[in-house]
């Protein structure tokens, strides 16, 4: 990871996968599957001669072509593609690039720069760095004094709906499960 020298902020260039594996709207589910494999990756961009309009992931092989029984060396990309595809600038944020595709309900942008592509950017290159960042928030925490005891679990049945739970915690006078604690709103432990 590659720190920025002003702002320390981790951004869209510093985690997307570049190059990126680019096949024609012409070419087939069979030949994406191929790609994919071969270089071990969940996507390709589909591309009309030299143009982006397109991006076709496993997802949509496994719901487009293989769920409706098609003959993947059939099916042609262009038929097959989520379009248009929705890119992001390698100088943007991960947390800007992460409101996209939550806002969008996509798993990954296409990373453009001066009107080429740069890379690809998948919720699984970010979520990469989230181990890094709980420890970062762990030694903030423990800086500023603040020390997080884990809660003691035990195993048995819930005082208040007799279900058997391994994550038992002792609320006022009685063990309740996860369940029965969120239902009541009573989080704390004694």
């Amino acid at each position: 990871m590659k720190e920025t020298p002003l702002t320390g902020e981790i951004l869209v260039r510093d985690v997307m996968t570049s190059p990126v594996i680019e096949l024609s709207e012409e070419a087939t589910a069979a030949d994406a599957a191929q790609q994919m494999a071969k270089y071990r990756i969940s996507s390709v961009l589909v591309m009309r001669g030299n143009e982006p309009v397109g991006i076709v992931t496993k997802r949509d092989l496994v719901e487009k072509v293989v769920a409706k029984d098609l003959k993947p060396s059939e099916v042609k990309l262009r038929d097959v593609m989520s379009s248009p595809i929705i890119t992001v600038s390698p100088e943007a944020t991960i947390e800007d690039a992460m409101r996209t595709m939550n806002k969008l309900n996509v798993s990954r942008l296409v990373v453009a720069y001066r009107g080429r592509i740069a890379g690809i950017i998948s919720m699984k290159d970010i979520l990469k760095f989230t181990p890094d960042i709980i420890e970062i928030v762990r030694e903030q925490l423990r800086i500023r004094g603040i020390v997080r005891r884990p809660e003691p679990y035990y195993e048995g049945y819930c005082d208040s709906c007799g279900e058997w739970s391994d994550m038992l915690l002792r609320v006022d006078d009685s063990f309740l499960c996860e369940e029965c604690r969120l239902e009541s709103g009573r989080e704390t432990v004694e």
